[in-house]
């Protein structure tokens, strides 16, 4: 019993620290930043953006956030999941820790630097992605914007009223070749959001399960004509 106890007193507070992450400021540092959130896909870490970060840098606050379960020795995941009888598995209880320190390091972020919070955006790649569909369906007032590279909608969400996401951008990307995920996944997403009343944007380039400098471009051209309007 006092084991139990003790389990559930961690866990609580587990969810409730800001994930590790890495910073990087804009050329100019000024007042009112917008600010990107990233999200690594599984297996890795807040370094998989570094080259995406180099293109994007000179407008915003970059924040690349670190999963908060371990995957070997320098990988992460943000929750385990499974593949049976064709059926994908997710720990939920996972994802409901991660998607709580994700918001708990916004807050922190917020806190600590001087961040536009009507130009706050989150995005990722893959398992990052999945992660970033699921906040942006629990809270789409938060956000500006949303990226979406290589994924799929989370296995289990919800949507709230229909009105509260007619104000959020999503950008949906995928790779024509992705054999890992086809892009049914993609074309899922861009129906739910598109009949939510999200301004939604598809982009499809003729890679596989990956990032590349086409896709890094997109981004930032999408990212650019939010954040000057």
């Amino acid at each position: 019993m006092k084991r139990l106890w003790v389990i559930l007193f961690v866990i609580p507070l587990f969810a409730q620290k800001p994930l590790k992450y890495s910073i990087s400021f804009p050329e100019i540092t000024q007042s009112n930043m917008p600010v990107l959130f990233l999200m690594h896909g599984y297996g890795n870490n807040e370094k998989q953006f570094n080259e995406l970060i180099e293109e994007l840098n000179n407008k915003y606050l970059i924040v690349s956030m670190r999963a908060p379960f371990k995957f070997m020795v320098i990988s992460n995941r943000w929750y385990e999941y499974s593949i049976s009888d064709g059926d994908t598995l997710s720990n939920q209880a996972q994802i409901d820790v991660s998607t709580n320190r994700i918001i708990k390091t916004i807050e922190h972020i917020k806190e600590e630097y001087n961040i536009d919070e009507k130009k706050i955006f989150i995005g990722g790649f893959s398992q990052g992605a999945i992660i970033s569909y699921k906040l942006a369906l629990l809270y789409p007032s938060k956000f500006e914007g949303i990226i979406i590279h290589s994924a799929r909608l989370p296995v289990e969400y919800s949507v709230k009223e229909p009105s509260l996401y007619k104000n959020l951008n999503i950008l949906i990307i995928h790779g024509s070749e992705d054999s890992g995920l086809s892009t049914k996944w993609a074309y899922q997403g861009k129906s739910l959001f598109e009949k939510l009343g999200a301004n939604t944007d598809y982009y499809e380039a003729k890679i596989g399960h990956e990032m590349n400098e086409e896709t890094y471009s997109k981004i930032k051209q999408w990212l650019l004509v939010l954040v000057d309007n």
